[in-house]
């Protein structure tokens, strides 16, 4: 007897569930079974063909501050949901989106056969090309000062 392989090129499909009922967690942190490893993540946005997302497990390695991700996820998540738009934007807006990206990974469907948590999921269009206008020098004598913005 012949299977037939799915078009994600895996014979398994995906699984995505919620949370189970007796978790307590933070409601925003997903758990991936990737290639038969369980890796806690934080979901960034997820099509087709990838899920892209910050993961938690490596915040130690790569000596990333999990307490402030945690708190600024926690606030993109009070704030906006789940669905408003991805918490990469927030990161940015803190200014530890650099810091971040030394987790961000992206994880091919086709070798997912397990999600745990919310799935996020945005459209977002691909712009081709930018036009940028040419920056002039900050002339001399003028202060630049950085905002900066503080979590409470």
């Amino acid at each position: 007897m012949v299977t037939k392989r799915s078009k994600r090129g895996n014979p398994i499909p995906l699984i995505v569930e919620p949370h189970p009922e007796d978790y307590d967690g933070y409601p925003f942190i997903t758990l991936i079974q990737y290639r038969k490893e369980h890796i806690l993540t934080l979901i960034d946005n997820a099509d087709a063909k990838t899920i892209k997302a910050y993961v938690l497990d490596m915040c130690g390695p790569a000596g990333v501050n999990e307490e402030l991700l945690i708190s600024v996820a926690k606030k993109w998540y009070d704030e906006n949901g789940l669905y408003r738009y991805p918490v990469s934007f927030t990161l940015s807006q803190y200014g530890i989106a650099g810091e971040a990206s030394k987790i961000y990974r992206t994880f091919n469907i086709e070798h997912i056969t397990r999600v745990i948590g919310p799935l996020p999921k945005f459209e977002m269009k691909e712009i081709k090309s930018v036009k940028r206008r040419r920056r002039k020098p900050v002339p001399p004598g003028v202060e630049v000062k950085n905002k900066v913005i503080k979590i409470s």
